[in-house]
């Protein structure tokens, strides 16, 4: 006689279940807007902690798009996967990057502004300097990373604002911690390409002194690692 092992199921998850069960029921549609956080908690009664760990989750898996100051929508392009809920639980623990996410472009689109503003040229060429480094180490994931948080740091110090270098110390050591426990050695080459190019439009747009673009540009280069995150969860 088989039976079905019980699987303690958590608030997070039970929230995410909901809303994959109605995307791929086809009762919420690609590129339509979900209720505000707020809502989905009073609708399913639960804290809105739970809501937003459940939308992380499912933006990891590349079900939903969370566009700041805009919402959360369905995602136009759905991945093509047999059993979704097999992917929950890893998603659910890389959704703390989602969150990173969040905080770091907070920090860095202000940094990246200010120093476009404030820069000089050995900032600059420091920034330069980083992404030469992240070239080099192609092929050697953990110099990349090393590499890619120093140009991180590097653009913090460029800014010229000492409460912002500090506070990206914490938020680099936190990226760190996560990349780690998620193994993101298996991001793909492509990734690393664009990381470094877009990394050089940033710095590109600072030498210009517009902050406008250099805003832009940190963020599509923060914005890369969204599509990588649904590549590697198991």
């Amino acid at each position: 006689m088989v039976f079905e092992a019980i699987r303690k199921t958590t608030a997070p998850e039970m929230v995410a279940r909901q809303i994959l069960d109605r995307i791929t029921g086809g009762q919420l549609k690609p590129g339509q807007r979900l209720p505000s956080q707020r809502e989905l908690a009073q609708a399913l009664s639960v804290g809105r902690s739970s809501v937003r760990e459940a939308i992380n989750a499912l933006a990891v898996m590349g079900y939903l798009r969370v566009k700041h100051g805009q919402g959360t929508f369905v995602a136009r392009n759905l991945p093509d996967s047999d059993d979704p809920v097999q992917k929950l639980g890893s998603a659910l623990k890389a959704g703390s990057l989602m969150d990173l996410r969040e905080v770091r472009l907070l920090l860095e689109c202000k940094s990246a502004a200010l120093a476009a503003e404030r820069a000089d040229r050995d900032q600059i060429d420091r920034l330069l300097a980083t992404v030469e480094q992240m070239k080099k180490a192609t092929g050697d994931y953990q110099g990349f990373l090393e590499a890619d948080l120093a140009f991180h740091a590097a653009l913090a110090e460029a800014s010229g604002n000492s409460i912002i270098c500090e506070m990206m110390k914490l938020v680099t050591r936190e990226v760190s911690r996560q990349h780690s426990r998620l193994r993101t050695g298996r991001l793909s080459p492509d990734y690393r390409q664009r990381s470094i190019a877009t990394a050089a439009d940033v710095i590109q747009a600072i030498a210009a002194g517009d902050p406008g673009e250099a805003r832009l540009q940190i963020e599509k280069h923060l914005d890369l690692i969204d599509d990588q995150l649904r590549k590697i969860v198991p």
